[in-house]
């Protein structure tokens, strides 16, 4: 019975920090998307964007982004969308492991 709460709590802890290093790689990418495009307040986008339980807010942003075209874009800029793109990928991995982690925890 303790093994299965230790290991319960260990995979919470791992879907947990793959849940912030996707909604803080979702930040970045907006404020990145929100500057290139010349929206005012990037950072305001950013924080608006991690917002909601149902992602309702980025769908808002997505929308709402289609009438402003990316005007400046920098190479590095966008390097640094791909990485961090790969760095919300490896987040969602974590979280979906640390998910499936608790499941089998709880079933066994």
């Amino acid at each position: 019975m303790e093994l299965n709460i230790v290991l319960t709590v260990i995979c919470g802890a791992v879907a947990l920090v793959g849940a912030f290093c996707v909604v803080f790689q979702i930040y970045h990418m907006t404020v990145i998307d929100a500057t290139a495009r010349g929206l005012k307040h990037p950072k305001f986008w950013g924080v608006f964007t991690m917002s909601g339980n149902t992602s309702s807010s980025l769908l808002m942003y997505l929308i709402g982004r289609r009438k402003y075209p990316i005007v400046n874009m920098s190479e590095s800029n966008s390097k640094e969308l791909k990485k961090r793109k790969k760095s919300a990928g490896i987040g969602l991995l974590f979280l979906a492991i640390g998910v499936i982690g608790i499941i089998c925890a709880t079933l066994i």
